[in-house]
């Protein structure tokens, strides 16, 4: 640390530059560690469970093409032949389709007079529906036969039992989420009761900041457009999509509006975050080449500057590790002192993102991988301009600059 001294005196002396690396070092930080929160943020919302049996899920939303009191009967036989279909293992019927942005979202509260306590989304189906989706159950049990019910449209209205997802009990009983089962629960101001839990579903809406709330309700609707979800038995699903096609168009006046798998919905839902995340990335790249190269050109072009310095000190008996030893300290000790300055932006600008896009803060652990990252680039970029200074020939000092 004797070289710790001299170091400071010369970073006085060559001020301005050493003011312009510090101040490249603390904007790289609050770009570096901000755009890779962002980045990872967004790649966890990408992969975050659906809680359905993605690979093996499809649906089918087409039109019942009779007139509506003929509607009900229609769906039953379509959901029958679709069950009998080889190579299924559930086909049922569905209000809406999780990420696909169809969908309906509900006030929920704990008691009949309060103002809603959250917001969840809504899927309305048979009794098939629960194994059709291929969620799990954490607490409570499956519906019962004759809880099945009947609606034309906003089945929500008329169930009597629902299910709901352990996101959507924890916001209502924190850590005693398994009590609600049992529970009469208000939704829309409406009483119904909790028999089962599920361990996880999304909403229609992948950004929608409560997106893991959902309620399941045994109401059929029998609206003039529905909403068919069919899962296969593993690898049939090809297999599968041609043959519920096949049955449906077989019936006059039929249109099939959409036909995707579940793997397309999710890819299609997080499609702009994808994008966002990979641009990000290059973002940062980009960012840590360009900081790399400052940095490289500073140290070269200081090292240059101080050539008869140098050669001096080697005159004197300083050897080329001592040569070496000497830049890297220096670039350690302006990279620290940016790193600092840095800390306190990015909270700052962290902050400022989370009030503007109720965003999360950085943690703690970002700031710290972020400054282990932003010495070793400093150390890396300065390395080969003091390899380059250690070996002057002492000779350099005799010649005059």
């Amino acid at each position: 640390m004797k070289d710790l001294l001299p170091i400071i005196k010369s970073l006085k002396s060559n001020l301005s530059a050493s003011l312009l690396f510090i101040l490249q070092v603390a904007i790289t930080f609050t770009i570096l560690v901000n755009a890779i929160f962002l980045a990872m943020d967004k790649r966890q919302s990408i992969g975050r469970a659906s809680g359905l049996d993605e690979q093996n899920v499809f649906y089918i939303a087409t039109n019942l093409p009779v007139e509506e009191d003929e509607r009900a009967s229609m769906l039953d036989q379509d959901l029958a032949n679709l069950n009998a279909l080889s190579g299924v293992e559930y086909a049922s019927v569905s209000s809406g389709v999780p990420l696909s942005g169809w969908g309906r979202f509900l006030e929920v509260a704990t008691e009949p007079d309060a103002r809603y306590d959250t917001f969840s989304g809504y899927y309305g189906g048979d009794l098939n529906l629960f194994n059709a989706f291929g969620v799990k159950l954490v607490a409570g049990s499956e519906f019962s036969p004759s809880s099945e019910l009947r609606a034309r449209t906003d089945g929500h209205k008329v169930a009597i039992d629902i299910m709901i997802t352990k996101s959507l009990a924890e916001s209502l009983y924190a850590e005693q989420w398994e009590q609600v089962v049992g529970k009469t629960i208000y939704i829309d101001k409406k009483p119904q009761r909790v028999v089962g839990v599920i361990d996880k579903l999304q909403a229609a809406w992948p950004t929608w900041v409560v997106v893991e709330h959902v309620i399941l309700g045994p109401v059929k609707e029998a609206d003039a457009m529905v909403y068919y979800i069919i899962r296969t038995q593993p690898g049939l699903q090809s297999a599968v999509m041609e043959s519920a096609l096949a049955y449906l168009m077989s019936f006059h006046g039929r249109k099939i509006d959409k036909i995707e798998t579940f793997e397309q919905v999710k890819a299609n839902a997080y499609s702009a975050e994808n994008a966002a995340s990979n641009t990000l990335f290059g973002v940062i790249g980009g960012l840590l080449m360009v900081t790399a190269l400052g940095i490289f050109g500073q140290s070269r072009y200081s090292i240059i500057k101080r050539t008869k310095l140098i050669g001096i000190r080697r005159a004197m008996g300083a050897s080329k590790g001592q040569i070496i030893r000497y830049f890297v300290l220096e670039n350690f000790v302006l990279c620290s002192i940016g790193i600092a300055i840095g800390i306190v932006s990015a909270i700052v600008l962290s902050n400022a993102f989370s009030n503007a896009f109720s965003l999360g803060t950085v943690p703690v652990h970002y700031m710290f991988y972020g400054t282990l990252s932003t010495i070793f680039l400093g150390q890396i970029a300065v390395l080969y301009p003091a390899l380059k200074a250690s070996q002057l020939s002492p000779a350099i000092a005799t010649r005059t600059v």
